[in-house]
């Protein structure tokens, strides 16, 4: 009798198997069984909500930062899939007034509530990370890229010496190093002139277009698709230039902008030589 009783405690599935009959100390202790499943659960589900809450967290850190300045409220509208989260707060927790069958229910219900959130993430993540991928955000100039030789602005013209607007920023780099597409786009135009040299253009979504200029070779043509990081050019020194370079410019609804509110531009790598020193290459 007593090892009956001990296995009703701790193994009631068995005792009823030998038995056949269903007790008051059966019921507790499967009550006390799946409620200790339960708890096991929902602090499994508990530890799962918090990782999520820190990987979105993180994310939204980390595209925040490569989100260019001049649409960075577009990131932040509700509309463009880039936020969100939960619209009601999840408690894992056995409420000791509910009985254990309406625990698990709602337990249930909340996992699936879960899962349905998770969902909703992965799809706005997706299209966030494509969003991102089509803006000219990458460094145009492929491998090591060397250092910014000019930067975008007011400065000295190496020609006349004079004050000059300087529409981009110039990437030293040797002779035919790639360039590449700094986003996904279609090739706009690809063109010759005395200033600019050989030069391409792709145009992105949200009105973005970057020029690459002074290449020695292009190897797109108009109306073609590019992904970011695509080789469509080389290093070169055509046009109006003082020695091989890339000059990068990126232009949003006709106006330029300064690139480097657009690139995401490791800090080791901004201006490496003053304009004023007169021993950088750079171009118009």
């Amino acid at each position: 009798f007593i090892g009956f009783k001990v296995a009703l405690q701790v193994r009631p599935d068995f005792a009823r198997s030998l038995s056949g009959v269903v007790t008051f100390e059966e019921l507790d202790a499967l009550d006390a069984s799946y409620k200790e499943q339960l708890v096991q659960l929902q602090e499994q589900l508990s530890k799962s909500l918090e990782k999520i809450t820190e990987l979105k967290t993180l994310k939204d850190r980390f595209a925040d930062l490569a989100t260019p300045a001049p649409v960075k409220s577009k990131f932040n509208e509700p509309s463009s899939g880039a936020r969100g989260g939960p619209l009601k707060p999840f408690t894992f927790k056995v409420d000791a007034n509910k009985s254990i069958d309406k625990n698990f229910s709602e337990t249930v219900q909340s996992s699936k509530d879960l899962n349905q959130i998770l969902t909703k993430f992965k799809n706005d993540w997706s299209q966030q990370y494509d969003w991102l991928n089509q803006l000219p955000i990458g460094i145009p100039v492929a491998s090591q890229f060397g250092s910014m030789s000019s930067n975008y602005g007011m400065r000295v013209d190496p020609f006349t010496k004079n004050l000059a607007f300087h529409s981009g920023i110039d990437f030293q780099a040797s002779p035919g190093t790639g360039i590449v597409a700094s986003g996904y786009g279609t090739i706009s135009k690809v063109g010759t002139d005395a200033v600019y040299g050989r030069y391409v253009e792709i145009s992105h979504s949200d009105g973005f277009v970057s020029k690459y200029a002074h290449a020695q070779k292009v190897f797109v043509k108009q109306g073609e698709q590019v992904s970011k990081g695509q080789l469509i050019a080389e290093v070169g020194s055509t046009g109006r230039s003082t020695g091989p370079h890339l000059h990068y410019e990126i232009i949003r609804n006709g106006s330029n902008l300064n690139p480097a509110q657009v690139l995401l531009m490791p800090r080791q790598n901004s201006l490496a030589t003053s304009p004023k020193s007169g021993t950088a290459v750079a171009s118009q």
